[in-house]
């Protein structure tokens, strides 16, 4: 790899040949992407603050009193936890539609404030329907925020600087966690006879999201030209270094051939895969570790503040994602290193009944889970090389990680506590997968880029839209391993 490389850019496989199209000792263009950084991307990450508040603000609510003011009992809890993600995964498609059609300023302002609302209908549910409802609006709304910032990120940076910015975004999950916990605690504080503590933690919640999606309009553009932050000079070398990363800016379409070709590849689902083993971890910390906290013998206040220890963690670990490529020398080596962090975690909250010693667990599970949610997403987006494998491999990530988070809602039993053995085993099972599902992706990356090296595809007969439509079977693209 070029030693000019800062550590922002990825770490190819030793073997690939350099990716041309940004260079960091070019002053104008890393000013232009270093401006991206501090409007596009700074929106976008926290957006994802307030989505991850939105998400962890139910198991904050239940150590508040949410479960027995609304008179639930047994999985009732587990129920309203994960009624979300079927509406999440079922919208997902007419939702990324709609992004299409309307434009992602537009689109993913208005699903902001929408799940804003929602949020602050939950604290004027009086019983379980009514939190199964809310719950199921709000998965619709929220279906196409994820995919749309990846999106979006896909289309204003080169293919080097993708992994880092979407680690980055995700560390947001992170964020949330580490501000949602205190935040609450201070909340149920609140001495006001119109609302309960729990209802106030929702309804300030979802006003603070619903403002913020109106300040989005204003900053989020959905190409580099059409932003009015850029001067023309900025857009023009944006523009320059996407053409030579052999990026078209999403413009051209997605066509159904295409898309068989990408459905059919393993190499997709096996890295979607590590978001899915990821996002049981992130799911515990978000939804459940305040529950787990406060079972160990604190109070509801305490064991909200608790949540902003492992959320930290968390956070470090994304933000470190960012780096791992290029310190253990692939993707696929950094995986392993998050997912054995996962590993260990597990096996200590399966071992013991310390608190001292769980509490520590929690924190360390963080650290591999958010560090593999940050990096996961990107390897998989970096090995994109077309909009229709993009839009593929974008939905397949958001749909397996929205199925860790629903089958990591069942995990946490009422019945399973103080010691949620099974939840935590499953946890451990999600980190052994990931291990498998890495491995069996970089070994997929590495016979295809020995095989592009010996065996490459002829394009002197081709002309310049059928080039184009070769996308990862292009003779130049290498996997990113």
């Amino acid at each position: 790899m070029d030693k000019k490389l800062s550590g922002e850019e990825l770490a190819l496989e030793p073997s690939s040949p350099p990716l041309p199209a940004y260079d960091p000792s070019n002053s104008k263009l890393k000013w232009a992407f270093r401006k991206v950084d501090a409007t596009l991307l700074s929106v976008l990450f926290l957006s994802n603050v307030l989505n991850s508040m939105d998400r962890a603000n139910l198991g904050l609510t239940k150590v508040a009193g949410l479960e027995h003011d609304t008179g639930m009992t047994g999985s009732d809890f587990n129920v309203v936890a994960s009624i979300m993600y079927p509406t999440y995964l079922l919208f997902m498609l007419p939702s990324n539609l709609a992004l299409r059609k309307f434009g992602a300023r537009f689109w993913l302002s208005l699903i902001t404030v929408v799940w804003g609302l929602i949020n602050m209908c939950m604290a004027f549910a009086k019983n379980r329907t009514d939190l199964i409802l809310c719950r199921l609006f709000l998965g619709a709304a929220e279906s196409g925020a994820t995919p749309g910032a990846l999106m979006l990120i896909t289309l204003w940076y080169p293919r080097r600087l993708v992994t880092s910015r979407v680690s980055l975004f995700y560390s947001a999950f992170a964020a949330g966690a580490v501000i949602g916990g205190p935040i609450a605690s201070g909340i149920i504080k609140m001495d006001n006879p119109r609302f309960k503590p729990w209802e106030w933690v929702f309804f300030i919640d979802g006003l603070s999201t619903a403002v913020f999606g109106l300040v989005m309009f204003l900053f989020l553009a959905d190409y580099p030209d059409k932003s009015w932050i850029f001067s023309r000079a900025e857009k023009s070398v944006i523009a320059e270094c996407m053409a030579r990363d052999q990026i078209d800016g999403g413009r051209r379409p997605v066509t159904y051939r295409k898309l068989l070709h990408h459905a059919c590849d393993p190499l997709v689902y096996t890295q979607a895969l590590i978001l899915f083993c990821a996002n049981f971890g992130v799911n515990t910390i978000l939804t459940f570790s305040a529950i787990i906290v406060k079972s160990m013998g604190y109070g509801p206040s305490a064991a909200q503040a608790m949540q902003a220890a492992p959320g930290l963690c968390g956070f470090v670990g994304c933000l470190l994602s960012r780096y791992y490529p290029k310190w253990f020398g692939s993707h696929y080596r950094s995986t392993l290193f998050c997912s054995a962090w996962l590993i260990i975690a597990s096996v200590i909250l399966l071992a013991t009944a310390n608190n001292g010693a769980r509490i520590f667990a929690l924190c360390i599970l963080s650290f591999g889970a958010f560090g593999n949610v940050g990096m996961g997403p990107g390897w998989l987006m970096s090995n994109v090389g077309g909009p229709t494998r993009g839009a593929f491999a974008g939905a397949m990530n958001v749909i397996l990680g929205g199925l860790g988070g629903l089958c990591t809602s069942y995990i946490y039993r009422n019945k399973d506590q103080p010691l949620y053995l099974f939840g935590h085993g499953m946890n451990l099972f999600a980190g052994l997968l990931a291990v498998v599902t890495a491995t069996a992706s970089a070994f997929i990356i590495h016979r295809r880029n020995v095989r592009k090296d010996t065996h490459p595809i002829d394009i002197s007969g081709l002309d310049e839209e059928q080039i184009k439509d070769l996308e990862t079977d292009h003779p130049d693209f290498r996997y990113v391993y």
